[in-house]
């Protein structure tokens, strides 16, 4: 039976007091403590182990036992180590485009989506795949629209159109981002009508969507079933729910589709920004995305696609 651990505050002699139900008091004092390695309450403690499970526990423990999966199994890297490289990447990439073109929609929302692509990695890495997917789906969502609003802004500029169509746009953008609405698989649609998709991409945007968007609806993580103790059982039957677990087919979903997302963000900086490629960061972003693609290309799905988007910006450069 998993322990209460429901807390009451209380004022004592000596300050606020915290009493545990299962009769640990805590001083002030005593609370403001190593909260990452807490004692009094194993939830919060992140290096805590499973006693039930070997490859269960809190969320640095999980995250200790990628590295030593991978040290057993080195094409892991390709779903751990090559994701944290093209973190890497898309910051080096991004960082010129905040800093240089503040005029850009993409400016501020890349720098989102590098930030997104963070989460999603620690949450990944820690067990959270389920949350890992609902933050990606977030990333996707905001470079589709920035696409979008970037998109309108470069054709006005080229029709050179008057200052209350810049307003417009700008207002509209604006109404974006204060309410975060829009419609992904219709934006998706116009996004092939003015021809930035091809009618294979719309197709594959359209799928990578649907799949990222089952792990906000669904609860299909908890329900994964493990091995334990030569039996297959469910994971909640073993594992307490403050606690995450590790799995390697769960984590090579996310990475696949986390790579996926990646090639997008490289394609919206090819497409909006190719000179970011040519500055000092984005050479080293170029060097490192290469380096890892001759070393797991067999294992990275969009290897092809994301080669052939650094093809066409060193040949336009």
């Amino acid at each position: 039976m998993l322990p209460d651990f429901s807390a009451l505050f209380r004022k004592g002699k000596k300050g606020y007091m915290i009493t545990l139900n299962w009769g640990i008091r805590l001083s002030e004092k005593e609370h403001l403590g190593d909260c990452i390695n807490c004692k009094y309450i194993k939830c919060l403690n992140l290096f805590e182990k499973s006693k039930d499970f070997e490859d269960a526990g809190n969320e640095l423990h999980v995250y200790s036992i990628l590295g030593k999966k991978i040290e057993n199994k080195l094409d892991l890297s390709a779903h751990a180590c090559t994701n944290g490289k093209f973190l890497n990447a898309s910051c080096f990439l991004t960082g010129p485009i905040f800093t240089r073109h503040k005029e850009s929609y993409l400016s501020d929302i890349l720098i989102q989506v590098t930030r997104d692509f963070k989460a999603s990695i620690f949450l990944a890495f820690s067990g959270h795949y389920r949350q890992a997917m609902q933050v990606l789906r977030c990333a996707f969502e905001n470079i589709i629209s920035g696409i979008y609003f970037q998109s309108d802004l470069v054709s006005l500029t080229k029709k050179k159109a008057t200052a209350e169509d810049f307003s417009r746009l700008e207002r509209r953008f604006n109404e974006w981002k204060k309410q975060g609405r829009g419609d992904i698989h219709k934006t998706i649609e116009v996004l092939r009508r003015i021809d930035f998709l091809s009618i294979a991409e719309e197709r594959d945007w359209h799928e990578l969507y649907g799949l990222l968007s089952k792990f906000i609806h669904t609860p299909e993580e908890f329900v994964t079933y493990v091995k334990h103790a030569d039996e297959i059982k469910l994971k909640g039957e073993i594992v307490c729910p403050a606690q995450t677990y590790f799995n390697e087919e769960q984590l090579i979903e996310w990475s696949d589709h986390f790579q996926r997302v990646f090639a997008i963000l490289l394609k919206t900086i090819a497409e909006f920004h190719p000179e970011a490629f040519d500055t000092e960061s984005g050479k080293i972003a170029v060097t490192i995305i290469e380096g890892h693609l001759k070393d797991f290309a067999h294992r990275i799905k969009v290897s092809e696609e994301i080669q052939k988007i650094l093809s066409t910006v060193q040949s336009s450069n």
